[in-house]
């Protein structure tokens, strides 16, 4: 099919760009001898079909094409500097066509699909994640198991944003239901849970609060392996498990991560967005409470409270209602408590018929252990949640000086380090027998090392 017009006009002008980057500006050594045949735009510019002719042996053209497809976000970024277009189109690498049966296609994709997921994630800066947002027209969105209020808030906030910026097809999804507390926040209503009759397409997947897929729970039905993401997270993970993604854990939130897109797209914030940053911002520092809290926080709140959002409303919503079967869960939890390596460990257990028992839900759980964790002399707070028979919950806050996500992450788990959480496949009394030990051990050995250094 020929090319009319501008599609024509822009697509000479990649076949250029990505010519002269070919033959001075692209140092990989995996790319032997390539030539350019053709370059076919999609009608809607969004897309760059670029068509190579592949010299040297079976080895040496796979591997020439698995490094062109690796290199294409770089290309795409470097052609964008000389286009007069608003979207860069996306850079997609293709044989040329009458080499098809010769190069063994389907075997060639697999093997870059393969090398696609054993690649890092690469990392975006706030301005190339916004070219990335921009540049797709159809979104999932979605965060971690149970989630809280910085989950439910930057998912929604997200949204938001992408409306700012023209697109509408969105689908909001959460493995488990926005727990009551955080229905209130505007959007809610639009977030799925369970399964999905249908299946969604869409062209960009985003994965907020969270960057492994084990957390995601049910979403991973709906975010397949080979599925572009787009990660944006504030918890720092060895191996994040996206295509991309933006993740600085000087951020106290993800959501505050939202508010800096809206800052460099120079987008106005909608009092709805702001309603939803500010819950995900005083969710994960605790009213700014929390060590996570920095000046950067406060300025995003003036910036949020500037919009009309009523924060005394919001608080309360959040913070101030108490739910009668939470009551009596923190009853069990502060009835159960136990205090050992000089009064600076606290530890609580809540089994699964204690839920039955109040008739409480998982949402009843949020916060408990901070009422643990405020003792005076404790400096690490542990609380034990039986989510199976043999499945066990464990949840720290730490003070300065103890890393929760690093002594948590020898048993599968992460999050910050004052807070962290993990669950391991064994029984209750299993790991509060091995996980407390260890806890004071600590402790003790951290007192040795401070009278020592003395």
């Amino acid at each position: 099919m020929s090319q009319k017009g501008r599609p024509r006009r822009v697509a000479e002008l990649i076949r250029q760009e990505i010519a002269k980057l070919l033959t001075k500006g692209l140092k990989d050594p995996r790319i032997g001898f390539v030539s350019i045949m053709a370059v076919r735009m999609s009608p809607d510019l969004q897309y760059a079909n670029v068509y190579v002719s592949l010299y040297g042996d079976e080895k040496a053209r796979t591997s020439s094409l698995i490094a062109l497809q690796r290199s294409a976000g770089w290309i795409r970024r470097e052609v964008g500097k000389h286009l007069r277009i608003r979207v860069t189109p996306e850079i997609r690498f293709f044989p040329d066509d009458t080499l098809d049966e010769i190069y063994h296609l389907e075997e060639v994709f697999t093997k870059i699909h393969e090398e696609q997921q054993a690649a890092p994630m690469l990392k975006l800066g706030l301005e190339a994640v916004i070219e990335e947002l921009r540049a797709a027209d159809s979104f999932f969105l979605t965060s971690h198991v149970n989630p809280d209020g910085d989950a439910v808030g930057s998912v929604l906030a997200m949204r938001y944003f992408l409306e700012a910026l023209g697109k509408h097809n969105i689908t909001c999804y959460l493995s488990d239901p926005v727990p009551k507390r955080y229905a209130h926040l505007p959007g809610a209503k639009a977030i799925q849970t369970g399964n999905i009759k249908s299946t969604p397409s869409y062209d960009l997947a985003l994965v907020l609060d969270v960057s492994r897929r084990d957390r995601m729970g049910q979403a991973v039905d709906y975010v397949p392996a080979h599925q572009k993401t787009l990660i944006i997270d504030h918890h720092l993970e060895e191996e994040p498990e996206g295509t991309s993604g933006y993740i600085d854990a000087t951020y106290a939130a993800t959501g505050e991560i939202v508010a800096a897109l809206y800052e460099a797209a120079e987008l106005p914030m909608s009092i709805f967005a702001a309603h939803c940053i500010y819950v995900a911002q005083i969710t994960d520092t605790g009213g700014y409470r929390f060590s996570n809290t920095s000046p950067r926080s406060h300025r995003i709140a003036a910036a949020l409270l500037e919009t009309g959002i009523d924060a005394a409303e919001i608080c309360r919503d959040v913070f101030d209602v108490l739910p009668l079967p939470k009551m009596y869960l923190l009853q069990r939890v502060l009835d159960r408590l136990a205090l050992s390596a000089e009064g600076r460990l606290a530890v609580s257990y809540v089994c699964q018929q204690d839920l039955t028992d109040v008739a409480a839900s998982r949402e009843d759980m949020d916060g408990l252990i901070n009422y643990v964790r405020n003792i005076e002399g404790v400096e690490i707070a542990a609380l034990f949640t039986e989510v199976a028979p043999d499945a066990t919950k464990v949840s720290l806050r730490a003070a300065a000086g103890f890393n929760a996500a690093q002594f948590l992450n020898g048993y599968g788990g992460g999050g910050h380090a004052a807070a962290a959480g993990a669950t391991i496949e064994e029984s209750l009394e299993a790991v509060r027998r091995k996980v407390t030990p260890h806890l004071e051990t600590f402790i003790l050995q951290d007192s040795t090392a401070k009278i020592d250094g003395e």
